[in-house]
């Protein structure tokens, strides 16, 4: 029994053996069968092949590097600022914006970037970088140091031009930014944290985007992912052909730090500002006098409109161009001299582009049709009051439509802030409600709704109470000195 329980146990070995053997033969001679052995002649050529491009690739970038380099140019500026000696004051002071009593001037060196862009020393960089400097130095990149005079400033796009008496200096040509597409390899050049002409490459990230500085500036930004840090504004933004293509100017970060997402000023917005600056040392733009608002879906569907697109104007200013015209509250621009407008971004850098003393055909919506409007265009003051509302959603309530706010008559304390008969003074925003959903305070004074004049509380009901449930409704807000217009939705369910 054991000697066959061996026996069986080798014959089974010897087989499996046997199998594999065959087995590998037949796989050999069945692979051999469906590929033909010129086929891997291939491999070795290709893989050479992949590190040429990658090599060429590399050659590229470093190319571009050296023929950029020279045109960048680290910019030291020196200020005056007021520092705190930690002494004894009220923290009030420094909450309500006042410097602290023993806040002394003291000196403050910054460093950023500029970009060379002619040969007898007119040199682009950003605002922010030499706005306010009591003295400003260029340094070349043969390390040859210069001081350097600001020929004119332009908050608006953060732009500004400074000049040094130097002349037969490397200039980097100007690139067509509109070509640039998403996707694109791009280099960005400059002195992060003063480390003279660092460069680092990324694609674009995106093109046209707005509302990265505050809402007063003129922002048609190129987004990237080259790494941007302290230092690198108004550093030259490139393509692989060696083309300046932006303007490096701001990044988006929690760290303070790269993050992946910087912004650059196209190109061709920065040649025009340039020439401006160089022949006016100033930049004048169009202006309407108006505040806007950009639609929302409940606003827009209010007003019958089928697209959110164009600019409303929730309020037309004092002493401006649009106080004489045909423009009313409520109209919504829907194209400049006959070229649509998107937004209310779009319709702030078209009407700015225009001279001042420019006839324009605004076309608009008024009552849900269209009708155009024409108007001289005036000049924006320095201090910008066209307003463009950044639209807290706001929404109102009385015992009928649980919009989640009580209401009063303009009486007793409110006549300080308001006309008696101008409107209702919200009173009360319940926790929870619409209304506190939408951002409407106590004070707020309703002042129409849905185009309709409110004198009152009794007004004011009787116009809401007309609303059934998932309607849209909007009404016109004053706030302080500020006026603007918020849609809502009537709610489906109704308080008890």
């Amino acid at each position: 029994m054991v000697e066959k329980k061996k026996l069986g146990g080798l014959t089974g070995v010897a087989l499996l053996i046997t199998g594999m053997v065959l087995g590998g033969l037949f796989i050999s001679n069945w692979d051999a069968s469906i590929v033909e052995p010129d086929e891997y002649r291939s491999i070795t050529p290709v893989v050479a092949a992949d590190q040429r491009s990658l090599q060429e690739f590399s050659e590229t970038f470093a190319t571009i590097a050296e023929q950029v380099k020279p045109s960048v140019v680290l910019i030291t500026s020196r200020r005056m600022v007021r520092q705190a000696q930690q002494r004894f004051w009220s923290p009030f002071e420094e909450f309500f914006g006042r410097p602290p009593r023993d806040a002394q001037p003291r000196p403050s060196q910054g460093l950023g970037s500029g970009v060379i862009v002619s040969e007898d020393g007119y040199i682009l960089t950003n605002n922010h970088v030499v706005e306010d400097a009591e003295k400003l130095t260029v340094q070349l990149s043969d390390e040859r140091e210069v001081e350097a005079e600001i020929v004119g400033l332009d908050p608006r796009t953060d732009l500004a031009v400074i000049k040094i008496d130097f002349d037969d200096l490397p200039v980097l040509p100007f690139g067509d930014s509109d070509k640039l597409r998403v996707g694109e390899w791009v280099m960005a050049v400059g002195n992060p944290f003063g480390l003279n002409h660092t460069v680092t490459a990324g694609i674009v990230s995106a093109k046209g985007r707005g509302r990265v500085l505050e809402p007063s500036s003129y922002q048609n930004f190129i987004q990237t992912d080259a790494a941007i840090n302290p230092g690198n504004s108004g550093g030259a933004l490139v393509d692989l052909e060696g083309n300046l293509m932006g303007i490096n100017t701001a990044i988006s970060t929690r760290t303070g730090g790269y993050q992946g997402v910087g912004f650059a000023v196209p190109a061709n917005m920065a040649r025009d500002i340039m020439t401006r600056l160089v022949e006016d040392g100033r930049v004048s733009r169009g202006y309407l006098g108006v505040e806007i608002a950009d639609l929302d879906e409940i606003v827009a569907e209010s007003m019958g409109l089928d697209s959110k697109a164009g600019a409303l104007i929730s309020n037309i200013v004092d002493d401006g161009p649009a106080i004489d015209s045909d423009l009313q509250v409520e109209d919504v621009i829907v194209a400049v001299d006959g070229e649509d407008v998107e937004d209310v971004d779009d319709l702030r850098k078209r009407i700015a582009n225009i001279a001042p003393g420019t006839e324009v055909e605004l076309g608009v919506i008024r009552d849900g049709a269209p009708r155009t409007v024409t108007i001289e265009l005036g000049e924006l003051p320095d201090g910008d009051p066209t307003r463009t509302e950044s639209r807290e959603e706001t929404r109102e309530r009385n015992p009928a439509t649980n919009l989640g706010i009580d209401v009063m008559d303009v009486v007793r304390e409110w006549t300080r802030y308001y006309e008696p008969g101008s409107g209702v003074v919200i009173t009360v925003v319940r926790s929870g409600s619409v209304a506190e959903e939408k951002g409407l305070r106590r004070g707020d004074l309703i002042r129409e709704v849905n185009g309709d004049p409110v004198s009152g509380v009794q007004e004011f009901l009787g116009i809401v109470r007309q609303f059934e449930a998932g309607q849209a409704i909007r009404f016109r807000i004053q706030r302080g000195n500020a006026q603007f217009l918020v849609g809502l939705r009537i709610p489906v369910e109704q308080e008890e």
